[in-house]
């Protein structure tokens, strides 16, 4: 079964590094989207952007004629974050002050990770969010005014969220360092609002806004591909962080690998809703509204359907301490649950402790194969403190009991 894995895997590389290939020869020719921040940072590049790929229903903004680097850069994984800074011709059909900078987002420049982004899909899950299912939301989230994609590359040119007063982003050092009960429930009540107004939707619904082919796990191939990556981290995560990352810890990786398709039939089982998928502090952002201080929602690389408990176990596990959270997690999981009582869903609270605990093992997986695949994907020292914290959540919620008695 990871022989199918890797294969899958190996094609959907073999793939992306053609894709890669050609748009170097497209860029010769002038056709490629841009690589750099320098060659996005041109009047007609900018205006050709706003002209053609402002996502339907949004409102153009009019053209630019200046465009500045100010040399501005934001921490990321596997892209390329920074602003822009426009000054417009004037006129346009927006009622609202127009935005001084556009916070744009570029491929990053490492191959391997380009060539991996591609391969798993992640860019384009969030190319897909932006253009498509941005609007349907009912959450505070950046606002689009571009998104292209074409061959390996792509372009997103979003609100600048520090142009709201009163906002604070925070960052993963603030993931890092840990967050309080009080802020988590803020972001709980945002999770509430968002899976409530997709929860229980048909396949079909679901197809029209976000299609099944890009989903991480359930794409063709995508069980497959998810089974043998995660595999093939659990011996080198225990290399690098045995103290962390225990044999015993990673025997129950293995365990859970050998039942990989029952946890998929256990994760992704009906009812289903729409989830952010990397639900930490870090991809949450605070601003003002009229009953007081809300929570907001960036970088949709993770969206999915899925239950909502996966956004919720994975915020309260990654973005506080351990005892912290074990003094509070039931409380809190009971605050999401009467915040989706009050939009109109139902979800037993036994069942839900069920889900948080299943899912734990989601949580510690993506730390495993940060630490452990680190070439492709997180290379900050944050992936120890989520290790540590999804290690201990997945020990103390017994998780490989709960796995020992999965079908």
């Amino acid at each position: 079964m990871d022989f199918r894995g890797r294969l899958v895997l190996g094609s959907r590389v073999t793939s992306a590094l053609g894709r890669i290939l050609a748009d170097r020869l497209e860029e010769g020719l002038g056709r490629a989207l841009p690589r750099t921040a320098e060659q996005l940072a041109r009047p007609e590049v900018v205006n050709e952007l706003i002209r053609e790929h402002t996502p339907v229903g949004a409102t153009p903004l009019p053209p630019v004629r200046a465009v500045r680097l100010p040399g501005v850069d934001f921490e990321s994984s596997n892209c390329r974050n920074f602003l822009i800074e426009v000054e417009f011709e004037g006129g346009g059909l927006h009622s609202e002050p127009l935005p001084k900078t556009f916070y744009a987002k570029l491929p990053c420049a490492e191959l391997g990770t380009r060539a991996f982004a591609n391969a798993v899909g992640f860019w384009q899950v969030e190319a897909a969010f932006c253009e498509r299912v941005a609007p349907r939301v009912p959450i505070r989230v950046p606002r689009v005014h571009a998104v292209a994609q074409r061959g390996a590359r792509f372009v997103l040119l979003l609100e600048n969220l520090q142009e709201i007063p009163g906002s604070r982003l925070f960052i993963n050092r603030d993931m890092a360092a840990g967050t309080t009960p009080e802020r988590a429930r803020m972001c709980l009540r945002t999770f509430a609002e968002l899976h409530a107004a997709f929860w229980g939707w048909t396949h079909e619904q679901r197809e029209a806004v976000f299609p099944s082919r890009l989903h991480t796990y359930l794409a063709p191939g995508g069980r497959e591909m998810t089974r043998a990556l995660n595999a093939a981290a659990i011996a080198p995560a225990h290399r690098a962080a045995p103290d962390l990352f225990t044999r015993e810890l990673a025997a129950t990786c293995r365990r859970a690998i050998q039942k990989w398709d029952a946890l998929i039939d256990a994760w992704y089982g009906e009812p289903l809703t729409l989830i952010h998928g990397d639900s930490h502090l870090a991809n949450c952002f605070e601003y003002a509204a009229r009953d007081g201080p809300r929570m907001g929602m960036l970088d949709f690389q993770g969206l999915q359907w899925c239950k909502g408990m996966r956004d919720v176990q994975y915020f309260l596990i990654n973005s506080l301490e351990p005892e912290l959270l074990a003094a509070h997690e039931e409380d809190l999981i009971d605050f999401y649950l009467a915040e989706l009582s009050q939009r109109g869903v139902a979800l037993d609270a036994q069942e839900a402790r069920e889900q948080y605990r299943a899912f734990s093992f989601q949580t510690l997986m993506v730390a495993v194969t940060s630490i452990g695949l680190g070439s492709l994907t997180e290379r900050d020292a944050t992936v120890r403190t989520l290790l540590r914290r999804s290690a201990a959540a997945v020990e103390r919620l017994g998780f490989g009991d709960w796995l020992a008695a999965l079908g």
